[in-house]
């Protein structure tokens, strides 16, 4: 049999094809005003760039790369979509960002209280779509409510609890659920009889990559770069700041993409992890290709103004890198208290190359993507799946979103 190995650009058409219309369809129960919140800061899907898809094409291939159905994953994706977006608009708003992707950020329109509640309502989707597997339901299931028995109503038998024993050849999820968790004898039976049962293991995925999302905002906004920090502040110090704020956001959420794909293609617990670890190393790298254009990158293809992120005075990996390195000339400019004027701005960016601060994030960038590859090795994932996988992490830190 011939195996038609797919171009970076069909794998993620084939994602947006698979991962778009029930992630609309979801983003389409939210009540108003939080759907005009998530419809903002999601944008025309129809508009997003390429790399927009990322994240769910990870997803999708990694189901098929320990031998499952990608469609199976789509749920998985579509919720990793939804809790990037919650987390994008958090960073918008704390950041204050005015414009990303040529767009209004969803907080400079509807103000940042709405944005803040309708990120909320997102995530609380992403939950509901992990746990029940189907993103366009159109209703919630009723909560299961303690009924007294009456007499027209109660059973002549009482129904028998479930006591089926676990059988040895129980899906995947539910033995990578056992090790992490209490193991459920009625899984298969309620499967069996077609209700829909909670993937408990990929809801903790999930919960896990949303606590160090929020961890690692914790982080930044204790660490961020304005008057208010020491002037002295060990340059050190930060980056190493920096760096773990950055595994537990993108890293973190690259590996929950991973990780969620594996699991919902039946991936054993070893491969889950080496996948997962995959992701991480990659959303690392992704972050320092993403830092670096937050400072060199091309307005017209970023959507953000140049030197964004030293406009924002925004603490970011060449920035810390650069203080670290003893840049003071920076580390002056950035604390001033009025505003940086463009020649400021070009001065600033040409104190962090000079200090060397860029072209070590670049190494650092080349470094993790090396990483990530050895852990994809080690899940030995299906040949198909793993020439993608290795295409999409190269073009991934070269079209950072």
């Amino acid at each position: 049999m011939v195996t038609v190995l797919r171009t970076v650009d069909d794998v993620l058409a084939w994602a947006e094809l698979l991962v778009g219309p029930p992630l609309r369809t979801a983003v389409g129960r939210l009540p108003e005003p939080s759907r005009e919140v998530a419809e903002l800061q999601l944008g025309g899907l129809d508009e997003d760039p390429p790399a927009a898809r990322t994240r769910a094409a990870l997803t999708l291939v990694c189901a098929g790369a320990v031998g499952g159905d990608p469609h199976d994953a789509v749920a998985g994706a579509v919720a990793v979509e939804l809790v990037h977006h919650w987390s994008g608009l958090q960073r918008d708003l704390f950041d204050g960002d005015l414009t990303r992707l040529h767009r209004p950020t969803a907080w400079s329109v509807v103000g940042p209280h709405p944005a803040t509640l309708g990120g909320q309502a997102m995530l609380a989707l992403a939950f509901d779509v992990a746990a029940t597997g189907d993103p366009t339901r159109r209703v919630p299931r009723p909560l299961r409510q303690a009924s007294r028995a009456t007499p027209d109503t109660a059973p002549s038998v009482p129904a028998a609890p479930c006591r089926e024993p676990v059988r040895q050849d129980r899906a995947t999820r539910d033995r990578f659920t056992e090790q992490h968790g209490t193991p459920d004898p009625c899984t298969d039976a309620r499967r069996q009889s077609g209700a829909a049962s909670v993937d408990r293991a990929g809801v903790r995925i999930l919960g896990d990559t949303v606590q160090q999302l929020l961890h690692g905002q914790h982080t930044d906004l204790s660490t961020a770069l304005d008057a208010a920090l020491p002037r002295r502040r060990s340059g050190n110090d930060l980056l190493r700041t920096c760096i773990s704020a950055v595994e537990q956001r993108s890293g973190a959420l690259f590996g929950c993409a991973c990780a969620l794909g594996a699991l919902a293609g039946g991936g054993d617990p070893a491969r889950v992890e080496q996948l997962r670890l995959f992701g991480v190393r990659l959303g690392l790298a992704v972050r320092f290709a993403e830092d670096l254009q937050g400072i060199w990158g091309d307005p017209a293809v970023t959507g953000r103004p140049a030197f964004a992120d030293l406009r924002g005075r925004r603490r970011s990996l060449p920035v810390a890198a650069a203080l670290a390195a003893g840049a003071d000339e920076l580390a002056d400019l950035l604390h001033r208290e009025t505003r940086l004027s463009e020649a400021d701005l070009e001065r600033a960016a040409k104190v962090v190359e000079r200090s060397g601060a860029r072209s070590w994030c670049a190494q650092q960038a080349d470094d993790l993507l090396a990483q990530a590859l050895v852990a994809l090795d080690l899940a030995i994932p299906e040949p198909a799946a793993v020439a993608e996988l290795v295409a999409l992490a190269r073009w991934a830190t070269r079209h950072p979103a």
